[in-house]
């Protein structure tokens, strides 16, 4: 027996220094008031943080997480961090010591946020026949799996349901527990494309998201059924927000457009430098874009005007978190800036070893950077500059 005790020791040893295909949790993680349990921060995707984490920071733990980002960041639950990359893998990351609790591999690219909900785990994969499932965290066993194509989005989870886009062209509305659909939105067969590469959002009534075709639909969230379509002038890549009775959301027209939640008529719209690859934040106030031209807006949520412009020094592919009277984006020249939500005035910048290209996200008293590198990163505030 005590042979048998030590080999096994030795084997959790080698799964926690090499990283084995293993991923259990000994319980669930406690919800917490901050947590960011879905891309965006919930149904709306504001990308705006519940907890405050103002900058000067200083980093606290790197980890590696063996492969790449996309534009989608992480969840976080309780004490963890949940990770997934681009070679498929889901990485649990302890957040006050940024020690791996175990990674498990679904083998294919998981290029959305994952979705945690208590003991189960929610996942979209790309280029794979079965791309959602739900993976238990307590048994460590896929729950279930449903064959939807390929998905290169995030996850919506509301009441009890799944929500996701798929990129032939559909919104698919799934029972969280059991994986059965419930029902499936089809975009016409006769759009010049019908890729979907938007993120659902919902006020609670229906649910949103962009198409390579320029639209914007709206689908209600408990029968399927579209209740609107707005136009832009370019493809839609990026997730809407819902909030304050808008859907928010830029195209690559170079113009960023509000549209009515409940009618889909146009609220305002306003042009900008160049195209808006990214999603957007938005606060009570104002509406926070960056765009291709390495500018970052502060737009008025109700007027569209620009409240304040500043630059970065390059491309700007992934949205911004706004965290307390901070506004945090990341760039394509490896740099994370912080300006005043407010002013737009420059407060901090971390660079990092590679290229920023997925949004960072906040809680407690945490932020988390996700670079090109394969590199997670904690920061934590380090008092006054």
């Amino acid at each position: 027996m005590g042979l048998l005790k030590r080999s096994i020791g030795i084997l959790l040893l080698i799964c926690l220094h090499w990283g084995c295909s293993y991923l259990r949790l000994q319980q669930v993680p406690a919800p917490a008031g901050g947590d960011w349990r879905m891309y965006g921060g919930g149904i709306g995707r504001t990308n705006v943080s519940h907890s405050s984490v103002e900058p000067p920071l200083a980093m606290l733990w790197e980890y590696d997480a063996s492969a790449g980002f996309s534009p989608f960041s992480g969840a976080i639950a309780g004490n963890y961090l949940f990770v997934g990359n681009l070679s498929g893998e889901v990485h649990v990351i302890d957040i006050p010591t940024g020690k791996g609790m175990g990674k498990y591999d679904f083998g294919a690219a998981i290029v959305g946020t994952p979705v945690v909900d208590r003991d189960l785990v929610y996942l979209a994969l790309s280029r794979t026949e079965e791309s959602l499932l739900a993976y238990n965290l307590v048994t460590a066993k896929i729950e279930w799996h449903a064959k939807l194509g390929d998905i290169e989005t995030s996850p919506l989870l509301m009441r009890g349901r799944l929500y996701v886009t798929s990129l032939e062209g559909s919104l698919i509305c799934a029972d969280a527990r059991t994986g059965e659909i419930i029902w499936r939105f089809m975009l016409p067969a006769n759009l010049r494309t019908r890729t979907v590469r938007s993120s659902p959002a919902s006020d609670g009534a229906v649910v949103v998201f962009g198409c390579d075709n320029g639209d914007v639909y709206a689908v209600g969230v408990d029968d399927g059924k579209l209740r609107w379509t707005s136009k832009t002038g370019g493809s839609v890549l990026a997730s809407p927000s819902v909030t304050l009775g808008k859907v928010f959301v830029g195209s690559l027209d170079n113009t960023f457009y509000a549209f009515d939640a409940g009618s889909g008529n146009l609220v305002w719209k306003q042009t900008l430098d160049a195209r808006i690859y990214a999603s957007q934040a938005v606060n009570d106030h104002a509406v926070y874009v960056g765009t291709s031209g390495r500018t970052v807006f502060s737009l008025d949520a109700q007027t569209g005007r620009v409240l304040w412009r500043t630059t970065t020094n390059s491309v700007i592919n992934a949205p911004p978190l706004v965290s307390g009277s901070a506004v945090y984006v990341g760039s394509l020249d490896k740099t994370l800036y912080a300006f005043d939500s407010a002013s737009g005035e420059f407060l901090w910048q971390y660079k990092s070893e590679g290229r920023i290209k997925t949004m960072p996200v906040a809680a407690g008293q945490y932020l988390f950077l996700f670079a090109e590198d394969r590199s997670v990163m904690a920061f934590k505030h380090s008092g006054p500059p």
